[in-house]
């Protein structure tokens, strides 16, 4: 391969790479405003200046191609001094917004000065030239054309990601700004990326917009639970609330990239109506229950239902649990309960798992690990998605006695007929797991407090059948549980098997158990 020496140290590369890249890919920081790993080369920033033995000038490493036995100075004094002659053009008429902008400990600009400036300015507070400030574009996004540095990446993102051209360059000189046509919208389904790649506070978000202080937030890695592309993000979390989620680079599955749908799902994390007590139902009225109650009163009627009429119980798992939680969901209703009637809801499966809703990342399945289920064997019912129309007819045509929701999803659908309603009616034992209040016209015994996704470890299976593991961010709401912890509880009282002392113990299990788990 060829090899390329940089600041002393050789290394090889690949034919078509920057030296900027290259660079970065080895640890070596090269300051740049212009360059993104996934948008198409600019070089109009030219704080990324190399020198590169035997060529007379200096050359912007963004946009020059690597070559066999290419020599290259990061740090040089021509280099330094180019650094700091473009930070004090960019600076010369940025104003002084650090205090109160939102970029602020996420800033290029201030790094940069930091490491490379430390110059004063030339030109006095009065003599700057004033641009226009805090400009709303829509729901998702807040431009100051005064903080702009004039990189482009907004103008690359909307040509060549989203083609939807909303950015331009307008005016001249020193007055050129970015911005949208007469300041229309930008209301395309990845605009808040526009966030992520603004190196500066020219775009900020709206909704995180003075919330917190960046330093504050401890930013968790973990997999977007809103559609079947399984999106690498952050979750930021101050004080056991969720304040944002940004995307996480991951170049098989999002490159740098989320939705807004997956940007704002956190919000149903802080949710106020979150169920935070396990409910018992008595006379049409919830009562709440100790955890330890709960277990105790539902494993005892389970075990009396099952004794005599184990196929005359429906369960049905949900494609938003981990993978953790549907083998021990399964492991409980097929390997000790025996019953035949285990599906899959919320989904129609395989078919909308692998379904685009948009040539980015977007998908038509809402749901994190539909394949998940699928791979352990877990599927839709005969004749595709279960509808409460389907599971009303599951019921009546198996005289269901005992009913087993992972989630609530058929009730808030919304699709709730008077057949469906009259069929569970005829249901002795009813069991949910929520993250919210089961209406109380519902017919219920039951509900566990559940945990989110972000309350929680363990992995997820996206539409590609890759395994991504997600990470606990937040404690627990109130008395709420995981999945995988009350079933494994239910497990250990019907069965006296052992209760798992870590979540990774499980997956062990899935890997010796499932082919499509077993070698990683």
């Amino acid at each position: 391969m060829p090899k390329i020496t940089i600041d002393g140290k050789e290394f090889e590369f690949e034919k078509g790479e920057s030296i900027l890249q290259v660079a970065e890919r080895n640890g070596i920081e090269i300051p740049h405003f212009c360059y993104h790993k996934d948008l198409p080369w600019a070089g109009n920033c030219r704080m990324c200046q190399v020198e590169v033995e035997k060529m007379p000038k200096l050359v912007i490493s963004c946009a020059t191609v690597a070559q066999d036995g290419m020599v290259v100075h990061t740090n040089s004094p021509r280099v330094r001094k180019a650094v700091r002659g473009v930070l004090e053009f960019l600076l010369l008429n940025h104003p002084i917004d650090c205090p109160i902008c939102d970029q602020a400990g996420e800033c290029y600009l201030q790094d940069y000065y930091m490491k490379y400036g430390l110059h004063d300015s030339r030109i006095d507070l009065s003599e700057k030239v004033r641009k226009r400030k805090a400009i709303r574009l829509g729901d998702m996004i807040v431009l100051d054309t005064e903080r702009c540095v004039l990189c482009s990446r907004c103008i690359r993102f909307c040509e060549h990601i989203t083609k939807t051209g909303e950015f331009g360059f307008s005016y001249r000189g020193n007055r050129t700004e970015i911005g949208t046509f007469y300041d229309a919208v930008v209301d395309n389904p990845y605009s808040g990326n526009l966030v992520d790649i603004c190196p500066v506070g020219a775009i900020t978000s709206r909704d995180f917009r003075f919330k917190c202080r960046v330093w504050f937030l401890e930013s968790t890695e973990t997999i977007c639970p809103s559609c079947s592309t399984g999106c690498n993000i952050f979750l930021d979390t101050k004080d056991g609330i969720a304040y944002r989620i940004r995307p996480r680079y991951n170049p098989d599955v999002n490159k740098s990239w989320i939705c807004n749908e997956g940007r704002l799902s956190y919000k149903l994390l802080n949710d106020e109506a979150r169920l935070l007590q396990h409910l018992e139902k008595e006379n049409g009225a919830y009562k709440s229950l100790s955890y330890e109650n709960a277990i105790e009163k539902t494993t005892e009627k389970i075990k009396r239902i099952v004794s005599s009429n184990n196929e005359k119980v429906l369960a049905i798992a949900s494609p938003d649990a981990t993978n953790e939680d549907i083998y021990l969901f399964k492991k409980v209703f097929s390997h000790y309960i025996r019953t035949p009637h285990i599906y899959l809801g919320e989904t129609s499966g395989k078919e909308d798992a692998e379904k685009r809703e948009d040539q980015i990342l977007r998908r038509i399945d809402k749901h994190p690990n539909t394949m998940g289920a699928i791979f352990m064997g877990i599927s839709t019912p005969p004749g595709g998605k279960l509808t409460p129309q389907k599971a009303a007819e599951i019921i009546k045509a198996n005289d269901i006695k005992m009913l087993y929701f992972m989630s609530p999803s058929l009730i808030k659908e919304g699709e709730n007929s008077e057949e469906f309603i009259n069929a569970l009616k005829g249901v002795e034992l009813i069991i949910i797991h929520s993250m919210f209040v089961v209406p109380s016209n519902f017919p219920v015994n039951y509900v566990f407090a559940s945990s989110s996704y972000a309350e929680v470890s363990g992995t997820f299976t996206n539409y590609a059948g890759k395994v991504q593991r997600i990470k606990k961010a937040l404690p627990n709401k109130g008395d709420a549980r995981g999945h995988y912890e009350i079933l494994q509880d239910i497990l250990f009282e019907i069965s006296g098997e052992k209760r798992y002392e870590k979540v990774e113990e499980i997956f062990e299990e899935i890997k010796r158990e499932y082919e499509q788990f077993s070698n990683l």
